[in-house]
């Protein structure tokens, strides 16, 4: 079971819960236990009454039983998680070997990219058809490259939407062999890097100094549209809230859009 709510409201909340169980612990479990007040409290039990000593048998014994019970409950709650995000993952490797293998019709999109890509795709799908979807987790610009390579054989005549930078600082070589191997797409869409990384600022130069020079690209700049909108991403700042996976589809949309007029 988790929280819901304003994601940096829930960040904030789930440090401070930390930071007071680690104080918690601190004060009532490490330094106790460093100053031998624990085992001094242990080994003098066997002094006392027969009666203080029962209860205090009894104190240690209910302890030991919570912090079981307490620690079996976070493992169920934990194997219950862990189900639900590999019956998650299943359905999503269904989706996606469903969408790759929808080549029949070369018309729909050719979407690629990492997970960005991935947290949008179910509200793209609604919008648009989509011939071939190839995105993962953690994609560099390399990676991007040679999966291009591959799939643009299979979707020669669709237009191609997919986005560079989030996760390594770009060569432009690399970047220029990326956009030579779908040149002669009907069109092209990239969409930047709005990442809070180092390589940011110099990646989206890059991008845009190579897609100027293919006429068919469009450039969504990323960086700008999400400018000043923290509530457009989740807390690591690189991945979306669902407000935030709703700008990115309509701002691929609105390009579409232009491209057909």
């Amino acid at each position: 079971m988790d929280l819901t709510g304003d994601p940096w409201a829930l960040y904030l909340a789930r440090v401070l819960l930390v930071l007071a169980l680690a104080d918690i612990s601190l004060r009532w479990v490490e330094i106790p236990f460093r100053q031998g007040n624990i085992q001094n409290w242990i080994r003098g039990i066997k002094y006392r009454a027969p009666k203080v000593q029962l209860r205090h048998k009894t104190y240690i014994v209910i302890s030991i039983v919570s912090l079981l019970a307490v620690s079996t409950s976070i493992s169920v709650q934990a194997i219950n998680k862990a189900d639900l995000l590999a019956r998650q993952a299943a359905q999503e490797l269904e989706t996606d070997q469903s969408a790759t293998q929808d080549l029949g019709s070369t018309t729909g999109l050719w979407v690629t990219g990492d997970s960005v890509i991935l947290g949008i795709r179910a509200k793209l799908e609604k919008q648009v058809h989509i011939s071939l979807i190839n995105a993962r987790v953690g994609r560099q610009a390399p990676e991007l490259l040679a999966v291009m390579r591959v799939d643009q054989s299979s979707v020669p005549e669709s237009p191609v939407i997919f986005n560079l930078g989030n996760n390594n600082k770009l060569s432009e070589q690399t970047v220029i062999d990326i956009f030579e191997v779908i040149k002669n797409q009907p069109q092209i869409i990239v969409v930047n890097t709005a990442v809070p990384r180092p390589w940011r600022d110099e990646n989206n130069q890059i991008i845009s100094r190579v897609a100027s020079r293919y006429p068919n690209v469009r450039l969504i700049d990323w960086q700008n549209i999400s400018e000043g909108h923290p509530e457009l991403f989740a807390p690591d700042g690189v991945h979306l809230s669902p407000t935030g996976s709703d700008a990115y589809v309509a701002s691929v949309l609105k390009v579409l859009d232009l491209i057909k007029k």
